[in-house]
């Protein structure tokens, strides 16, 4: 590990970010431009993770001559970004730090609006809004609607929804956190988790928004492998969650199994790369979840009991039946527990918290972008 290039700016900076290069294909550039339009004082660190260094500096052009930018190397051999994340912690001293992807962007304007509500607020994290290319935002963290700006509470908010740090955190909140190194999936997810399970967190969904952007085909989370593979992330974060009341274990694995085990089963079967192993994996992930809260299933959607029977029984056919099956309105709506249906963790309460907060960040987007077409 050796700095390449490093340059320092008259003014400390207020934040670090970390910009992690894996594949000198990666847009890196453009990353780097929308951060470089903030007026807070920061300082960008691009990370040239099993990268040549001087091909990161290559695409970075003119922006490399900026003197807030520096470039490090971090050789190691492991394709984890984790180990990245960590690196670029570990080298910032800035109040605040923030993780962009290589081939993701800010909205101007962002990091000065992330700073100015961690500054107003005194929080330990800001979560930013995210919106995909398609123009679409993301429904999380689902938080009730009176706390808009306001400290979130980690249950009645359902703050795990989001276990991206994407945003902004006081550097000293995250001290003793790290991603999780050597994975190639799911390295945010204990990061994130005990983050905002600890920590004064806040959320404006009309501040400027994190771009995600999906123009590149090597990302490392869309890869398919064998799916015990994306599961190895449960080894830490299992025993964290251990710790938490049983009602919050309970809404914290269905939101496992629903955001991560199923769709890891359907996603595999709709491009034709389930294994042979996969259901016998999908299965043993399912039962370790059910030891930790064996009635939080109940907490999942209709839509989702046929998958759960077919990982049950590593049935095949029942998997494929599930996954192509077209979802409706009330079985998704519904959870497989009647009884919970206005659970703030159900489906019907959980759902329409994320359309309302879809809906406040793409109102405040298009007033933004109106005028002159903006970040689109």
């Amino acid at each position: 590990m050796r700095a390449v290039r490093i340059r320092v700016s008259s003014e400390p900076p207020l934040v670090d970010v970390i910009v992690a290069v894996h594949n000198e294909r990666r847009p890196v550039e453009r990353a780097v431009r929308s951060v470089l339009c903030s007026q807070v004082a920061m300082r960008v660190t691009v990370v040239a993770h099993n990268v040549d260094p001087r091909v990161v500096i290559g695409r970075l052009g003119t922006l490399a001559a900026d003197e807030r930018v520096r470039v490090l190397q971090l050789a190691d051999g492991v394709r984890s970004p984790a180990n990245a994340f960590n690196f670029g912690i570990d080298a910032a001293s800035a109040r605040y730090v923030t993780i962009i992807g290589s081939d993701d962007s800010l909205q101007t304007g962002a990091l000065d609006a992330w700073v100015a509500l961690a500054e107003e607020h005194r929080v330990d994290a800001v979560i930013a809004p995210v919106i995909r290319d398609d123009g679409h935002p993301v429904p999380t963290p689902r938080i009730r609607r009176g706390r808009y700006r306001a400290l979130l509470d980690f249950d009645r908010d359902r703050v795990f929804e989001r276990t991206a740090a994407l945003g902004l955190q006081r550097r000293d909140a995250v001290t003793d956190l790290r991603y999780t190194e050597g994975l190639p999936r799911g390295v945010d997810q204990e990061y994130g988790i005990r983050l905002w399970s600890t920590g004064r967190i806040v959320f404006d969904p009309a501040i400027p928004a994190y771009r995600e952007h999906a123009d590149q085909s090597d990302r490392v989370t869309h890869a398919f492998g064998p799916l015990i593979d994306d599961f190895h992330f449960l080894d830490g974060l299992l025993e964290f969650v251990e710790t938490l009341s049983p009602s919050l274990r309970r809404a914290v694995i269905a939101k496992l199994i629903r955001v991560h085990l199923v769709p890891a089963v359907r996603n595999r079967i709709r491009s034709s790369a389930l294994r042979d192993d996969d259901l016998a994996s999908a299965a043993a992930v399912l039962a370790r979840l059910a030891a930790v809260s064996p009635d939080a299933t109940g907490l999942l959607p209709l839509d989702c009991r046929a998958d759960l029977d077919a990982i049950r029984s590593r049935s095949a056919a029942g998997a494929t039946a599930a996954a192509q099956r077209r979802a409706s309105r009330v079985r998704t709506a519904m959870p497989i527990r009647a009884r919970w249906v206005l659970h703030r963790h159900a489906p019907l309460r959980s759902l329409a918290a994320g359309r309302a907060v879809m809906r406040a960040v793409a109102r405040a987007d298009g007033a933004r972008t109106r005028p002159d077409g903006g970040d689109r």
